[in-house]
């Protein structure tokens, strides 16, 4: 009897033990967890950052290139649609074509600032 209340008694300290093990592993890897999520925030922020920086150098005196590439890309879009448009109805072609005056406007005004 004495040497199973002895095995029992070792066996709850065993157990004691490993249960205060699993629970500082716990902690460390809910650390770990937190110290990752920040890292890979830094590190996201940081190649944001350089890819912004990289972009900036490329555009450097090319801004008005770029934006008149941009605008003409989307007059190409509207040249496109302009083919749809003629099937609408009278007022809905008129609607939409009053929001691409207003569109070739706004890149009027935006060519000569």
């Amino acid at each position: 009897m004495d040497m199973i209340n002895k095995f029992n008694e070792e066996l709850l300290k065993h157990k004691t033990s490993m249960k205060e093990g699993m629970e500082k592993l716990k902690t460390q890897q809910d650390v770990l967890r937190i110290s990752y999520t920040i890292n890979e925030k830094k590190l996201m922020d940081k190649i944001n950052s350089s890819i912004a920086e990289v972009i900036n150098k490329r555009i450097e005196g090319k801004e008005s290139e770029i934006l008149m590439k941009i605008w003409i890309n989307e007059f190409k879009e509207i040249i496109n649609d302009f083919e749809k448009l003629k099937k609408l109805k009278p007022k809905e072609f008129s609607v939409r074509l009053n929001e691409i005056s207003d569109t070739i406007e706004i890149f009027k005004q935006k060519l000569l600032d």
